[in-house]
């Protein structure tokens, strides 16, 4: 989305209705406030998922841009207009602004006959036992993303780089959107820890699911960034000592702040 911005072919705050609304919730008024900025920043006021609302239709749990509200639905509902705007399916826009350029040729969206399986780390359980794999088929812009470490630390090493954004514009991406706590807060598409050690800040990203537990960490400052992907519902065990083994006093900052 970033990049779509920086090439002025998109707006942060432009409403989203005069692109998609989506028919569960074309009669609320606050359909027509969504931004870009509020879905980037989980400000959308739509729940993590429809499935967890009554009749398992889509609603608003606040106001869009008044608070803080982890939502998958939010990345979706901006899926869904790019992809009317541009009118191109949004894995290809996805390819072509940021996988392709970035030589990142392990990375995709969904399965298809492509994809060698046997390099797939299956999801486990606490002990061991293996979960079914669920093979999605479709492009779903908030879940299901398939990579390997190598492809996303490109990903990560380009962010440090400056994202290939104007100065202002990354600024803007680190940038408090809404506060979590007083140390803690989401930007665009990332949450910030705020002095991990004084003057240090880290960005952060991570996803969870079934059998799987994952987390992304950049500190600009020094250059450093560490990427953790585990396939187990327990794989958050290993993210403490490794985040001190390889940041060490910035580690413990980051777990400080992240255990609060």
């Amino acid at each position: 989305m970033l990049k779509l911005v920086n090439a002025g072919m998109w707006s942060l705050d432009e409403p989203l209705h005069t692109h998609w609304i989506d028919p569960d919730v074309a009669h609320d008024p606050r359909a027509k406030r969504i931004t870009t900025r509020h879905i980037l920043s989980h400000q959308s006021g739509l729940p993590n998922w429809r499935t967890t609302q009554p009749e398992k239709k889509l609603s608003f749990v606040s106001t869009p841009g008044t608070q803080h509200q982890y939502s998958g639905e939010g990345f979706e509902y901006l899926r869904k207009a790019i992809e009317r705007k541009f009118k191109r399916p949004f894995h290809e826009l996805a390819d072509s602004l940021v996988f392709e350029p970035l030589n990142m040729r392990d990375t995709r969206y969904f399965w298809d006959s492509t994809v060698d399986e046997s390099r797939f780390a299956k999801w486990h359980n606490a002990n061991g036992g293996q979960h079914t794999t669920y093979r999605n088929r479709s492009a779903n812009a908030a879940d299901d993303l398939l990579t390997t470490v190598e492809d996303y630390c490109k990903f990560l090493v380009h962010i440090l780089h400056g994202a290939g954004v104007s100065q202002e514009l990354y600024q803007e991406m680190i940038s408090n959107q809404i506060r979590i706590h007083n140390t803690k807060y989401w930007g665009l598409g990332w949450w910030v820890d705020e002095n991990v050690v004084p003057g240090i800040h880290a960005i952060l990203h991570g996803g969870d699911d079934i059998g799987v537990h994952t987390i992304a960490i950049m500190i600009p400052s020094t250059q450093q960034g560490l990427v953790i992907f585990t396939n187990s519902d327990n794989g958050t065990d290993i993210y403490v000592p490794a985040v001190l083994a390889h940041l060490k006093n910035i580690g413990q900052g980051i777990i400080d702040i992240e255990t609060k």
